[in-house]
């Protein structure tokens, strides 16, 4: 015949359990309260706390985009007022090469008007070594390296990146594996002067004009009119120089702004995600307070029994001594 009583040990290793049990989901819930996470350890719910792990390694990321979105729009925003200041002092020297090329200027006036192109030529160079964030904008990668060197014999040198050179480029990531370019070189806005054979771009056509106001003076104080109609020739081929290098001006801003459009719907989409997955961890992170509450109530009550049935069980209430 089988015995089917439960012998003392069973029995308190069996009310030891209840209690350990219901003593663990109390404290979690205390936790719970305390901290205003539901999970705490990876032990509470382990699909959930990778769920968080994985989402907030997204944020993470959301977090890096959003930072290199902000900063590339920040830049281009500097490069395009830069390129609309470049193209504004190249309109200006072009009205000055359209007045010079009229004829009835005389020497002083030229002199002066060549003065004031010299000006806006130092006011280009200027222009193309400006500095973004300790970065000088258009020297391609060589980003430390000022760009462009105004020579004693009259040359402007760009010595950074070349634009042929594809290692010019300097990209940001903006989501995970898209990369956007921010920079262009000096070379392909300004261009450069080194002899008369060998210009390119607005200082290019800064440096002829100059040049050729200057022939155009000596010209007449030589009473040299063959030199005189020679100097005239060269300044007025200035125009389309102006002409072409306001084009290219014109399409890197286009280019640009194109980039700047992309960012922001990029920052748009950032921001979408971010919500998202920010509601998302709130809902399997965050604690319900009022639920967490009665949860938290429920198991004090549940431990207090557990605690009254083991002492009245086990006979370890002071009364049954009495």
């Amino acid at each position: 015949m089988y015995n089917n009583r439960i012998s003392t040990a069973a029995r308190y290793n069996l009310l030891t359990a209840d209690i350990q049990k219901n003593e663990a989901n109390y404290n979690r819930i205390t936790q719970q309260l305390a901290s205003g996470k539901k999970i705490t350890s990876i032990s509470d719910d382990p699909i959930a706390a990778v769920n968080i792990i994985n989402t907030n390694r997204q944020l993470g990321q959301i977090e890096t985009f959003n930072n290199n979105v902000a900063m590339g729009m920040k830049e281009l925003d500097t490069l395009d007022d830069l390129m609309d200041l470049a193209g504004s002092y190249l309109s200006s020297a072009w009205d000055k090469a359209a007045q010079a090329n009229n004829g009835t200027y005389g020497v002083s006036s030229l002199k002066a008007l060549k003065t004031e192109i010299d000006e806006i030529t130092k006011t280009m160079v200027d222009l193309a070594n400006t500095e973004f964030n300790g970065n000088y904008m258009f020297a391609g990668a060589n980003t430390k390296l000022l760009p462009y060197e105004m020579t004693d014999d009259g040359k402007i040198l760009y010595t950074g990146t070349p634009h042929d050179n594809p290692d010019y480029v300097r990209q940001t990531e903006v989501a995970d594996g898209v990369f956007e370019v921010i920079n262009t070189t000096g070379d392909v806005v300004f261009g450069w002067y080194k002899d008369e054979n060998d210009y390119s771009g607005v200082m290019g056509a800064l440096k002829v004009l100059s040049n050729s106001i200057q022939e155009v003076i000596d010209a007449k104080e030589a009473k040299d009119p063959t030199a005189e109609t020679a100097g005239y020739d060269k300044m007025r081929s200035t125009m389309d120089m102006f002409q072409q290098s306001l084009n290219e001006i014109t399409t890197e801003q286009t280019k640009f702004g194109g980039v700047y459009n992309r960012l922001e719907m990029t920052e748009s989409t950032l921001e979408t995600n971010n919500e998202n997955l920010t509601g998302y961890l709130s809902q399997i992170q965050e604690v319900d307070i009022a639920k967490a509450v009665s949860d938290w109530y429920q198991a004090q009550y549940a431990y207090q029994a557990s605690l009254q049935v083991a002492a009245q069980t086990m006979n370890m209430s002071l009364l049954n001594y009495i």
